[in-house]
Order: structure tokens, then C-alpha cells, then sequence
């Protein structure tokens, strides 16, 4: 993927290069200053969420989304520490409001504890953590509607309905997957 990526930008390059040659000092500077803009907004908006994450730890409303979700954690992910519990429920509130970057911390919490020290293949709670992550069922997708409020979008919040039903149903698809190809390899194993 890298070599297509690296062959595409230097044919794009030559392009300019033989079309518009004043062009490509433009075009790579505006690029930088795009993504600069971007990578600042973005830090903005995850150092919130991390913020957010951290005080409700703190005040113990981790724990009480935890007793919440007690049942989906057990069925999905079966018996497991109130530790791990925890860092999961952190991972799926996060990942609730599109704060996936501070749901990032929560999940490899969670994996180390559920991986034993000579375990060399990952469990079935640990892909269910990983779909849950991947697929990540948004209620309210904060970093979109913050990347498209800082490139002047006229309303952000449009997308909130359409990424909901499409979270939704990537979410059920992956939980369905793992369910099904995590018993056909218990039956494997056996």
C-alpha cells in the first residue's frame, strides 16, 4: 500500500512538475498548513474528551456506567474482572460520544488484563473489544462534527442521525461475526 501510495505522489509530482511547476510549492505548503490546522483541532477536541474521561473517573461515574452495562458486558464479553469492566465500559462510553481517542487508553487496559502471560493468540473477549472499538456505536460524533465545524462546514451536526444508524449497524454486524466465528473456532479447538 505504501509503494502505490509513494508511486502515486511522485507521478502526481512529475505531473505538476511538467504542467504547473509553480504550482507544486502552493500545493505542498497550503497541504501543510491544512493538516497543521487539523492535527491542532483534533488535539483540542481529544484533550477535551480525555478531560471529560478522566473527571467522570474520578467521580465514579465510569463505575456507575459499568453496573449499567453489566448485563451487555457480561453477555458480550462473558466473566470477567470488575476491573476489566471498568476499562470497558470506559472504551464503549467514549467511543459513545466520539471521543475514540480516549477510548483508545481504556481498551489496551482492558486487553492487558484479560491476557494471561503465556497466552499467544487473542481471546474471544479481547476481538469482541477490538469489533466494539473498530465499529464503534456513536450516539454523538464529536470529532467529526469538530473536524467539520473547523473546515467551516455551515451545519456539523447533520451527521449525527446518519452515523448513529451506520454505527449501529456495524456494530450488530461485527458483535453477530464474532459470536458466530468465535463458536465455530471453539468447536475447532475441541
Amino acid at each position: 500500500m505504501a509503494l502505490i501510495f509513494l508511486v502515486m505522489m511522485i507521478a502526481s509530482c512529475v505531473w505538476l512538475l511538467f504542467q504547473k511547476p509553480d504550482a507544486i510549492l502552493v500545493t505542498a505548503l497550503n497541504a501543510v498548513n491544512e493538516s497543521l490546522l487539523l492535527a491542532v483541532t483534533l488535539a483540542g477536541i481529544y484533550i477535551f474528551w480525555m478531560a471529560i474521561a478522566e473527571i467522570a473517573t474520578r467521580a465514579g461515574l465510569i463505575e456507575k456506567i459499568a453496573k449499567f452495562l453489566k448485563k451487555p458486558i457480561r453477555f458480550l464479553f462473558g466473566k470477567q474482572t470488575d476491573e476489566v469492566n471498568s476499562y470497558v465500559a470506559t472504551n464503549i462510553a467514549a467511543n459513545m460520544i466520539g471521543a475514540s481517542g480516549a477510548a483508545t487508553p481504556a481498551a489496551i487496559a482492558a486487553i492487558e488484563k484479560m491476557a494471561t502471560p503465556k497466552q499467544t493468540q487473542a481471546s474471544t473477549p479481547m476481538i469482541m473489544l477490538f469489533i466494539l472499538a473498530a465499529t464503534s456505536l456513536q450516539l454523538i460524533p464529536t470529532t467529526i462534527i469538530g473536524i467539520l465545524q473547523a473546515n467551516g462546514s455551515a451545519n456539523p451536526a447533520r451527521i449525527i442521525l446518519p452515523t448513529f444508524l451506520v454505527s449501529l449497524a456495524s456494530t450488530v454486524l461485527g458483535i453477530v461475526l464474532v459470536k458466530c466465528f468465535c463458536r465455530e473456532r471453539k468447536k475447532d479447538v475441541e
